[in-house]
């Protein structure tokens, strides 16, 4: 692969919150290597942390084939200079769109330039899986080449419960899937198994250790927040103190009530009800149940975050442009529990182009910002009716205002009252005169019509379903055997730019 940059502005595919934070170097959590050296400074985790994370973890990965890289960086969990660099996302089946994968190789590649950078600490990369989510709406389909598949089966629970058993339908669609993915799915009893094997597949190698948060023992360690959130409100009484709105909506119980098919809200009256159920506990039964069994409690996305960062000696964190900005929002919530707030990185942002659509933008002339424009603007570019249009109506519409000014001095001496009538009829042709050019766009395009395809033909490509392609494309349309390595190679999450990658 070949590599070439573009500002996140200049791309204009990003929101003024998350460029506002690209452009504040003097925050604390600022994705730079002296901010994560202060950071890892101040992480105090304990030794008893420690053991409950690698005990968790062990367990996990109990008569579970991964490399000797994922155990020994489990194993030094246990040591008080190693430290993670964690990213995370929902369950998506076959790997969901392509930044999923960026999100990972980013993590792992911050974990390595560290690791480089400051031998006498380690730092191993961490995915989270988002095992509890339960929007399956979400996730239940994936987009390659031009074709969206959908797994079609209903859901309610924790989406990483669901059998994958009926995934096979997928494999009989005409698609070519990678073996390692039908060998994951087939062997596994759950989709949380399922996504371990393909991620040890694809990363394993790297030294990825894949967490499912969705544990009685790692949730121990937040069960003063679970109860200080369902009873007492705190976040929500913080949100409302607070001059700064955190960026997603606060909510008075931030934790849902969730067994194997069942994730709900809970809400209070005179009792704490789970909603859409007969469930119902007084405030000393729940917290019976809290403290009996916190794995039932199930973290919204605020809560999610004070939980990751409560069993992990996390020293930096990767999200997309909406995750950076709604952790940014929460950093009072951190606060408050005296919570190590990680740095922030923005995972790594790429779009691939294959050998063939290269070929493709050198015939249409395009340059690199030409290809974050909307298929209008660069249809009129390569058709060069803009210049050629500007040539032959500019020179039309300046000679006729030239003549009816003309005009209108001449009447400044005999009858004033007419020069903004003429001046209103220069107006008027000029406004008809482009309406004229607009039809001789349009004829243009008719008349260019192979043209007219090639680029529609980009245009999918860079931007299937109108999304662009990170977003949407999944890893199967550009999988191959040396992929993931061409990609450790080219992607670095200190390089706040967007990398166009060269296939």
């Amino acid at each position: 692969m070949k590599k070439e940059t573009v500002s996140f502005k200049e791309t204009r595919n990003f929101s003024k919150k998350f460029l506002n934070f690209i452009e504040n170097e003097s925050l604390s959590y600022y994705p730079k290597e002296e901010n994560i050296l202060e950071t890892l400074k101040g992480l105090n985790f304990s030794k008893d942390s420690r053991e409950v994370l690698f005990k968790e973890l062990d367990q996990q990965y109990e008569n579970f084939e991964t490399s000797s890289l994922v155990k020994k960086n489990i194993k030094s969990l246990l040591s008080d200079n190693t430290f993670t660099v964690t990213t995370g996302h929902q369950l998506n089946i076959f790997t969901g769109p392509m930044y999923v994968i960026y999100k990972i190789v980013s993590a792992i590649k911050l974990s390595e330039i560290l690791s480089k950078k400051y031998p006498k600490y380690k730092f191993v990369p961490i995915y989270w899986m988002a095992s509890e989510d339960h929007d399956f709406e979400e996730i239940k389909s994936f987009h390659s080449n031009g074709k969206t598949y959908t797994w079609d089966i209903k859901s309610k629970g924790p989406v990483g419960n669901l059998n994958t058993e009926t995934l096979k339908n997928i494999f009989n669609e005409n698609i070519s899937i990678p073996d390692f993915f039908k060998e994951a799915y087939s062997s596994s009893s759950s989709l949380s198994e399922a996504v371990r094997k393909y991620m040890n597949y694809l990363f394993g190698e790297y030294g990825l250790i894949t967490i499912d948060p969705n544990s009685k023992n790692l949730k121990k360690n937040i069960s003063d927040i679970i109860v200080d959130d369902i009873v007492n409100n705190t976040i929500e009484k913080i949100e409302k103190s607070s001059d700064k709105v955190s960026d997603v909506y606060v909510r008075k119980i931030n934790f849902f009530y969730q067994e194997s098919d069942l994730r709900e809200r809970i809400d209070k009256t005179d009792k704490y009800n789970v909603l859409s159920t007969s469930l119902s506990f007084t405030e000393q039964e729940i917290k019976d149940k809290i403290k009996s069994s916190p794995e039932l409690f199930s973290p919204n996305v605020i809560t999610r975050c004070l939980f990751q960062q409560r069993i992990l000696p996390n020293v930096c964190y990767l999200g997309g442009p909406a995750e950076i900005v709604y952790w940014e929002s929460f950093k009072k919530f951190f606060d408050n529990y005296n919570i190590p707030y990680p740095v922030l990185v923005p995972r790594d942002f790429a779009l691939l182009l294959t050998a063939k659509i290269q070929k493709l933008i050198k015939k249409l002339n395009l340059s690199l910002i030409d290809l974050f424009e909307d298929k209008n603007k660069i249809e009129n570019k390569v058709l060069a009716v803009e210049a050629d249009a500007s040539k032959n109506f500019k020179r039309e519409i300046d000679d006729i205002n030239k003549i009816l000014i003309n005009v209108s001095e001449k009447f400044e001496k005999v009858d004033p009252t007419m020069k903004p009538h003429v001046l209103a009829t220069a107006k008027k042709m000029e406004n008809r005169l482009l309406q004229i050019e607009r039809r001789y766009i349009n004829k243009q395009k008719k008349n260019n019509h192979n043209l007219i395809n090639e680029i529609s033909e980009l245009y999918m490509f860079l931007y299937p379903d109108n999304s662009i392609q990170e977003r949407k494309e999944n890893l199967i349309s550009f999988y191959d055997l040396n992929f993931i390595e061409n990609l450790m190679e080219n992607l670095d999450p200190l390089d706040l730019q967007f990398k166009i990658l060269k296939k």
